[in-house]
């Protein structure tokens, strides 16, 4: 594993690993900086999931996995598009995030936390209560009160506290308020930590596929897009690819707050917000500014969908065999709508498990499929 600093995006100033707050004293946010001189490329095929890239990643002293990565990826032409399904919902707990959690659970339990804070709309704390579990450390999520009742019941089941906490952004705001000398915001919008464990994804994509042209992924806080946008320029930094892909960042009508500050936009008609893709309806986005200018720096653009869009994707992706839940489904209709100005490769992640979402007659998906 590699030798690394932590620096504030805003200020400059650089910490020490031993750091265990979750912003730069200047109220910026961190990132991790890898060492690449003297790293080569290798994968350790002995090394349990994301921990395979152990080369590129932070050198840790504790490591947590329950193995995930290694999603397989789906190849399908559609309307004369080679587009490329990577099924991160494969993952251990049903989504990307297990990517991000198993590196952030590995650096707080380095530095002995015995009690990890997560603010989530369900996956990420399904996925941080799940490494939490698995590393020994308590887990205490804060939900907003309309979470979906599989994502909630998963949490509890796995042994964390839930708080309930009004909106999406009202969960965030609560978690901060809650923090004390005890606890440790493990929170994904901030750990740059995370960002280190979902950038592995640019790692498989390399690994099995070498390059792709365009990358359409939704984006809240923006975890995954920034995951692909530094996974790739890693790589480039070693001389193992000539370019990034551009990446086109997928957000919700009602929750679009990249629309300002992305240059191009490509905007379904928006009569209200969302209310299907629960995993992206998030407006407190502390890396908002890195997440546009990744975006615009790869040659990318922003895709605003509505509802009824993402119901005729999720449609679409169930026929062909993807268990997915609607924010996923954004991401697809994104490609629908710009399909015909899109040319070479193109990679969709296909983020999160639809299984979360089978119960009764409040389920999006019996919405969708069985509500008539």
């Amino acid at each position: 594993m590699a030798d690394y600093v932590v620096r504030c995006r805003v200020c400059g100033r650089t910490y020490g690993r031993e750091y265990k707050f979750f912003r730069c004293l200047c109220g910026g946010v961190l990132e991790v900086l890898v060492d690449l001189g003297g790293v080569s490329w290798g994968v350790d095929e002995g090394a349990l999931g994301i921990f395979r890239y152990s080369t590129l990643l932070p050198s840790l002293s504790r490591y947590v996995s329950l193995g995930e990565g290694r999603t397989p990826t789906i190849k399908k032409f559609i309307d004369g598009v080679e587009v490329y399904f990577k099924l991160e919902y494969l993952n251990p707990t049903g989504s990307f995030k297990d990517r991000g959690s198993a590196l952030a659970v590995s650096k707080a339990s380095e530095l002995g936390v015995t009690e990890v804070l997560e603010d989530s709309s369900g996956n990420t704390g399904i996925s941080i209560a799940a490494y939490a579990a698995c590393a020994g450390i308590k887990a205490r999520i804060y939900v907003p009160s309309d979470i979906p009742v599989g994502k909630y019941v998963l949490i509890k089941s796995l042994g964390a506290e839930v708080i309930k906490a009004g909106s999406r952004d009202d969960a965030s705001r609560k978690v901060l308020m809650d923090l004390s000398e005890g606890n440790y915001y493990i929170g994904h919008t901030w750990n740059p930590y995370f960002i280190e464990g979902t950038k592995t994804i640019a790692f498989e994509v390399y690994e099995y596929l070498r390059s792709v042209d365009y990358i359409i992924t939704p984006v809240a806080s923006g975890t995954l897009l920034l995951g692909f946008w530094k996974g790739f320029n890693e790589l480039l930094k070693l001389g193992l690819t000539t370019s990034t892909p551009k990446l086109v960042g997928v957000q919700a009508c009602g929750y679009d707050s990249l629309s300002s500050s992305v240059g191009r936009v490509v905007r379904s008609e928006c009569r209200e917000g969302t209310v299907l893709a629960d995993a992206i309806r998030l407006t407190n986005v502390p890396r908002l500014p890195y997440i546009a200018e990744a975006i615009v720096r790869s040659g990318g653009y922003l895709v605003v969908v509505n509802d009824d869009l993402i119901v005729d994707a999720l449609k679409d992706l169930f026929r062909m065999g993807f268990t997915v839940e609607p924010t996923s489904a954004a991401a697809y209709a994104a490609f629908k709508l710009i399909k015909k100005e899109l040319s070479g490769r193109v990679l969709i992640p296909l983020t999160g498990s639809g299984l979360k979402y089978v119960g009764g007659v409040e389920s999006p998906l019996y919405k969708v499929f069985l509500g008539g």
